[in-house]
Formats: C-alpha cells, structure tokens, sequence
C-alpha cells in the first residue's frame, strides 16, 4: 500500500483557504486546545464554524470533541471576539495567516508546527510553544520572523526560476525541493507534462512544466476544485483538491468542498493517534501480562513434569524397597571395610537388576540404575523416610502447578478484560467527538426559542449580550416583550405576524413560563414567580437623563400586563430530522405545555436540590439510549448549559414533533 499522506502541501493550503474566504467578516468567540489541536470558533450569523489546527492540517472540521478540551487563557484574552479581516497563505510557505482587529494569528505547519500571535507592532504576544533555531527564535516579546525560505516560488523572475530549477539533477527533485511544491505536487506535475520525474532538468522543457504548475494553482485558486480522498485496499491514502492523474488506488471519494474532503481524512489519522496515546498504558499492562502468562506456562510444565518425574522415582524406590535394602547394607559394609577401595568396588556392581552408576564420596551419595530409572540415595538413607521424601515433593510440585495455573486463570481473565477495555476506549475515541453539520443552521437557533400553542415564533436569550441584540435587532413594535419580574432574567419575545396579528393568554403564559425559568428565580429555588409583558414599542435602551443602562437592561414606559403566580416548570427535548442522508440532532426548551409538539424525547424539570452535572448527567444518559448517534452531536454540557440551576426531574416522555418545514415557515423574518 502507498504510504499515507500525514500533512498538507500548499496545493492544499491554497485551496482550503480559498474556501475559509467564506469566513472573513466573522467572529472568533472561543478557543481552545482539543488534544494536540488547537481549535477556534467562528461565529458568522446564526452559524458556527470550528477550525482546526495541529501538525497534520488547517481547516474546517466537523468533528469536536466532546471531553478533553482545554482553554487557552492568554490568547483567549488576545483574540476572542475579534474579527476576521483576512485570511491568507503567507509568502507561498505553508504558512496561514488570520489578519484579526488587532494583531496576526499564524499557524505554521511546519516542523514543530505553531500558533503565533502577533500584534500589530509584529511583536510575539502569545505562542503555543517557544522554538530557538539557527535561523531564528520565537517567544513572546521578540519581533515576528518567518520561516526562512530555501526555495523559489514558481511566479518569482523567470530566469531565476528557471536557474533553480536546472541547478537539480533531476526534474522531481526540482519541483519538489527547487519550488517547494513537495513530491506528491512533483509527481502530479509530472505526469500531466507526460514525462519521468527521474529525467535530467536539462533534457526538460522547463517553460512547460511552469505552465502546468502555475495552471494548478490558479484553478486552486479560482476555487476549480475536485476534492477527492484516494483509497487503497480499502485504506485512504491521500487526498487532493485536483483530481490527480499520477495517484495509483482502488477507488476514490469526491466532496463538494475541499475542508470537507480533509476533514474527513485526517480526522482518521487523529483517531488512531488518539487511540494509540490512550492504549499506551493499556498496552504495557498487556505486554507485561502476556510475559507473566508466558512464564507461568513454562513454570507449570516444568512443576508438573518434576512432579511426574518424582513420583515414578518414589513408586520405583516403593516396588524396589526390600531389594535397595540389602543392596544399601551390602555397600554400607563394604564402605565400614574398605573405604580406601570402595569406589573400585562397587564400580560397575549390579545387584539383583539394580545397577551402581556412581559414587560421591563427599556427600555419601550413590547412583542407581533401576529398570532405567536413575534415583540418587544416600549411603547411609532410611528408604522409606526417602520414599516419603520423594513422594512429598511430587505432591509440593504439584500444588505449585495448580497455584501456578489458578494465577495464570486470573492473569488471563485481566488480559482479556484489558483488551475489553482496550476496544472499549479505542470506540469511545470515535465517540467521543460530536459531528457538527453546517448549513443546517437556522437563525433563531441562535437564541433560545420555541413554537407557541398558537403557532408563534418565541425568541429568548442566553445571555446578557443576547438580551440586548434581541431587543435592538429582532424586537419590532408590534411584538410582544415578555420580562420575569425579577433582575437577571431572559429576554423573552413573542414575535408577530403583522401589526394586526393577536396574541392569546394561552401564548404570553407560555412565554411567561419560559421568562420565569431562565430567571434567577430558579437558582433562588423558587416554585412560582410574576411576569409582565407589553408591546415592543414601550422598549427602548434610552435612559433618563443622567442615567445609565447596562447591558441587557431596558426601559418599559407605559402600562404593563401581569400574569400571576407563574409556574417555574422547564421541558427539554431533543428532536432528529434528516438532510439528506445526514440525521440532524436538535437540543431544544419549551414550556412543558408545548414541548411535546417540537421534539421526539423530553423530560420535564422543576427547581429542586440536585446539581445541574447530575441532572443532566441523567438526561444524557436517557436521550442517548434513545437516539442512535445522540452522542456524535450533543455533549453533556450543552444539556447541562440548558438547565436554569439545582434542579428535579418529573419525568421522560415521547413526542410528536411538528415537521421542520413548518417551524421554519413560521420563523420566515
């Protein structure tokens, strides 16, 4: 099998970056390191998109993982909230530039790769690791150098071009090294000007293979792209963002867009490395079990074949007794007699079919022959204390078998329960990353939100920021403003058709319900609460004079509606539609009255004792018994980030979800 691409040339940073233009104009609100990633989100809009970094890509990624992500303080300080201005390959390396509101995000994918922020005096402000070269030095507080360049680039001067490219023995080497286009962009090159990479450079027309390679990079950068993932015997082996005519596989896979292409095929690779990070322990553990089986196994043969060896010599000694007797009083004698002669003596001797192989006659130990069996006696031995010897240790080897076997047993049962768990966490490595589907995105899933009784669009915010781009951007006159009676509370707004559409009581209680329970009311451990409502138009962020609004703070004028005694009672739900052969997997709120018409599995909440982690630890575990794929989309802290505070749940339901379609007609702006 070819070998596996494991990084990305500058074909391919050329191409996802003229895809990522997509994101100039948005928002970096959160970054983080996932593993050896780092990770930024984008918010353009309703929709958010994660970039991916580390020494393999760049680039959008759909998968983020649920568990094991760490904040970057510092440079979270730096660059959160700021806005893409630009997003650029810089100086033809493989290099990324972000142009942000103050300063200059640079990933280099180089070896060590890096994140580097700079302001915009080009002094280090943040760098994700401090690197000393021969070239130069990167740390905070020192002015920002690119990587030096040892190569030319294939738009430089013609004749310098062409001077590099002659300076190599070989034309691959030339492309390759000479233009830093790497071997896979070489060979590619080659095959389309139909020659071999080996040829010399001076029996090439260079002019024509300039051609060729300025013709691929400016269909890259004209957005011309064929995204395709190779595979060999079943295997992906690279991707391009060309269809590439020097790749040999089995068969391919083509995308819309280049990001996604990657995404997919490196997302594999991190994986298994994820996978193998993780098994190191596992895997030692096993090693060292299967090197303790391995040597109980020879123990035990060796246990019983000593046992065996034993007892057939304590049964020859047992059927030999009265014969060694006399034979041991006839030496014994003759050792009483003849000491200086008695090894000439017995050499040799063989008395009634046993045989006298040896004498030590420092230990005054003998050596028989009986019937094939060689058993050592002592001269001066009591035969049946040595045949007891004997079949003691037969029976003390063999107990040490048995000990040996039962621990093997064991040992065995926790290699195979280590393997268990080695599969288990090479699956929850797969697991654990949640599948982000862009373009699926609604608008008013930006904020909280829900269908009324009546058919209205209900629009709540998050938070303080979200309370204020509600009431300025979203709140038309003739809505309907909805408030818990108590500071720090949603904005709640029941959006209308037209200046003449009505609103029932059924709807602005519900509304009010929902007010109640993104309130503080909740955490104070409160049962009911008052709510007022009034028309959009009694809103503004016009202070009296001498006076200051914060943020997410308002002025009402006029007269208010009151709704009494409002139950604090919460639903949440989750619903799963399909875009084409995608399942789309929707946490959503409402009161408990209407819940149960937007989403396929509920659970109903009210304020109580238990810790938000633990009810929605038990609300995770539930909806992902009852969706397949549940866990590859919602995370146990976008549940947990839903629930208003300490909390007791009444109970889980099924639904009868309205169709998608429908709640998109409604919320038509």
């Amino acid at each position: 099998m070819p070998n596996q691409k494991r990084s990305l040339n500058i074909l391919d940073l050329l191409a996802i970056v003229t895809e990522l233009k997509e994101l100039e104009g948005s928002i970096i609100d959160k970054v983080y390191t996932m593993g050896d990633s780092l990770l930024l989100r984008f918010r353009k809009e309703a929709e958010k998109y994660f970039v991916i970094a580390n020494s393999h890509r760049f680039g959008l990624t759909s998968y983020v993982l649920e568990h094991g992500t760490e904040s970057v303080t510092a440079l979270r300080r730096l660059i959160e909230n700021s806005r893409l201005v630009k997003i650029e390959v810089l100086n033809f390396d493989r290099v990324i530039r972000l142009t942000l509101d103050d300063g200059f995000l640079i990933i280099e994918l180089l070896e060590p790769w890096n994140s580097i922020y700079i302001g915009n005096d080009g002094i280090i402000k943040w760098v994700l690791r401090a690197y000393r070269g021969k070239d130069r030095t990167i740390n905070v507080g020192l002015e920002y150098r690119p990587p030096p360049q040892g190569f030319v680039k294939p738009f430089d001067e013609a004749n310098n071009v062409i001077n590099t490219l002659r300076s190599f023995d070989n034309i691959g080497k030339a492309i390759a090294r000479g233009l830093g286009l790497g071997s896979e962009i070489a060979n590619e090159v080659c095959a389309r000007a139909s020659i071999d990479c080996s040829m010399p450079t001076n029996s090439v027309d260079v002019d024509k293979v300039l051609m060729i390679i300025n013709s691929m990079i400016n269909t890259v950068i004209e957005g011309k792209l064929e995204p395709t993932i190779y595979y060999s015997n079943g295997s992906p082996t690279t991707v391009t963002p060309l269809k590439f005519l020097s790749i040999k596989y089995d068969s391919v896979k083509q995308f819309q867009k280049f990001n996604e292409a990657v995404d997919e095929y490196f997302h594999e690779i991190e994986v298994k490395e994820e996978t193998q990070r993780k098994l190191t322990n596992i895997m030692g553990e096993i090693n060292r079990l299967e090197r303790s089986i391995d040597e109980l196994a020879v123990n035990i043969e060796n246990f019983r074949k000593g046992s065996e060896e034993l007892r057939v010599k304590a049964e020859t000694v047992l059927n030999w007794k009265y014969v060694i007797e006399e034979l041991l009083n006839i030496l014994r004698n003759y050792w009483a007699s003849y000491k200086d002669e008695f090894q000439e003596l017995i050499r040799g001797m063989e008395y009634q079919g046993i045989k006298v192989k040896n004498f030590d006659s420092r230990g005054k130990v003998l050596t028989l022959d009986i019937n094939g069996i060689t058993i050592s006696i002592p001269l001066n031995a009591n035969v049946g204390d040595l045949i007891n010897d004997l079949f003691s240790r037969a029976k003390d080897l063999e107990r040490k078998a048995k000990n040996a076997e039962e621990v093997m047993a064991k040992l065995k049962a926790e290699l195979e329960e280590l393997r268990l768990e080695g599969e288990r966490l090479t699956e929850s490595v797969r697991e654990s990353s949640i599948r982000i589907v862009y373009g699926a995105r609604e608008w008013f899933e930006r904020f909280r939100w829900f269908i009324t009784s009546g058919g209205k669009l209900v629009l709540a915010g998050r938070d303080a920021t979200q309370n204020e781009v509600l009431v300025r951007h979203y709140l038309r006159p003739w809505d309907i403003f909805v408030h818990a009676d108590i500071p720090g509370a949603a904005t709640v707004i029941i959006r209308l058709n037209n200046p003449n559409d009505e609103v029932k009581e059924e709807e602005i209680l519900e509304a009010a319900q929902y007010a109640v329970s993104y309130s503080r009311a909740w955490v104070m451990g409160l049962s009911v609460l008052d709510s007022f409502y009034v028309k959009g138009e009694q809103v503004t962020k016009r202070a009296p004079s001498g006076e200051y609004l914060g943020k997410g703070s308002f002025m009402i004028y006029g007269s208010r509606g009151w709704v009494k005694n409002v139950e604090l009672r919460l639903g949440i739900g989750v619903r799963v539609d399909k875009l084409n052969d995608v399942s789309l997997i929707r946490l959503i709120t409402a009161p408990p009255k209407v819940i149960n018409s937007l989403v396929n599995y509920y659970v109903i909440i009210r304020p109580g004792k238990s810790d938000r982690v633990e009810v929605g630890r038990s609300i995770y575990e539930e909806f992902r018994g009852k969706i397949s794929g549940f866990t590859k989309v919602v995370s146990l802290d976008s549940i947990v980030e839903v629930i208003p505070g300490p909390s007791m749940i009444e109970g889980f339901y099924s639904g009868n979800p309205m169709p998608w379609d429908e709640i998109r007609r409604i919320a038509i702006r």
